[in-house]
């Protein structure tokens, strides 16, 4: 957290210093490079003993950093002068890393995309790559680092086939941390909510699903379908599909009431705060937290549960 807080450079700046396919950087390239978000640092290495970063280390397996503190965050060392033809990296921040040789590195990279895929969280990789660049005021310095984040992107079968990352910002990288530390570290059975995408966040918020009876109508099939219940007691625990769709509510877990006097410290119409819930038990429930129905509601799922599923038709 404290490396990419500090060092992570934006997607574009890092792709696009990627893409110059050049050995050495003039301070004019680092110029730009860093109006468009790029961060650079050089690797201290003091006269007598060797020390420094060590995501920049050479003693370390060709191209690849070691994972430490969680052990959750690994990360990729590379030069761009063209020492390592088989990596990529496309203009839309797509990373394509070849596969070590060895069998136990190809299936670690076959594990890391299960992994992430079965969590719903994906796990961050650190890129860094370096230049050439030469300064009179670091003469032990010759070399200037630039740092990136991306994410495991899909998952691949044959185990020599290369890994796929996604550049992301340093923003989305902290929070995919943040939820695979809760994750690692939660005692017993719990629901892990992987971060929602902006699109899915604001197009089926409370207020779209409201005011847009397709998307509604989406919720309520969906429910019928697979035969869930209301997770209220009032009601008996009815099915949705035995009820005409203006007898079923959008209810929210945290309500609107207590967020009117709490503005700003949760976000109550996030599609994994509603529910789907028959219409007399979200009026008895009123302002209170669903307690008794948390069971069913995590067992059935919120609406967010649903979209992030993908067995929702949108």
């Amino acid at each position: 957290q404290n490396i990419i807080a500090a060092f992570a450079s934006t997607p574009v700046s890092f792709t696009d210093a990627w893409n110059m396919k050049a050995e050495k950087l003039t301070y004019q390239d680092a110029l730009v490079l860093s109006k468009a978000g790029g961060h650079f640092q050089f690797n201290q290495l003091p006269n007598k003993e060797q020390s420094g970063s060590g995501l920049y280390q050479k003693g370390y397996a060709k191209g690849l950093v070691p994972s430490k503190g969680s052990g959750l965050t690994k990360g990729f060392r590379h030069s761009t002068g063209g020492i390592y033809e088989e990596d990529s990296l496309n203009e839309m921040g797509l990373f394509t890393y070849a596969t070590p040789t060895d069998a136990a590195g190809m299936m670690e990279y076959r594990f890391i995309e299960r992994f992430s895929k079965n969590l719903k969280i994906p796990l961050v990789y650190l890129i860094t790559q370096w230049f050439r660049y030469e300064t009179k005021f670091e003469e032990m310095n010759n070399w200037l680092y630039m740092t990136g984040v991306a994410e495991v992107r899909g998952t691949k079968d044959h185990p020599s086939d290369p890994i796929s990352l996604q550049l992301i910002s340093k923003d989305i990288a902290l929070r995919n941390i943040e939820q695979l530390l809760k994750a690692i570290q939660a005692k017993g059975v719990y629901r892990i909510r992987p971060p929602m995408p902006e699109h899915l966040r604001l197009g089926w918020s409370y207020e779209k699903i409201k005011n847009n009876k397709s998307k509604r109508d989406l919720i309520i099939k969906h429910a019928q379908k697979c035969k869930f219940r209301c997770p209220g007691s009032d009601c008996s625990h009815v099915f949705f599909d035995t009820l005409k769709p203006n007898k079923i509510d959008i209810g929210h877990r945290i309500s609107q009431s207590w967020d009117s006097q709490n503005t700003g410290i949760v976000e109550v119409h996030h599609p994994y705060n509603l529910y789907l819930t028959c219409k007399s038990c979200n009026i008895k429930l009123g302002k209170n937290y669903p307690f008794k129905s948390e069971k069913l509601i995590n067992e059935m799922g919120t609406i967010g549960d649903w979209l992030m599923s993908g067995e929702m038709q949108q």
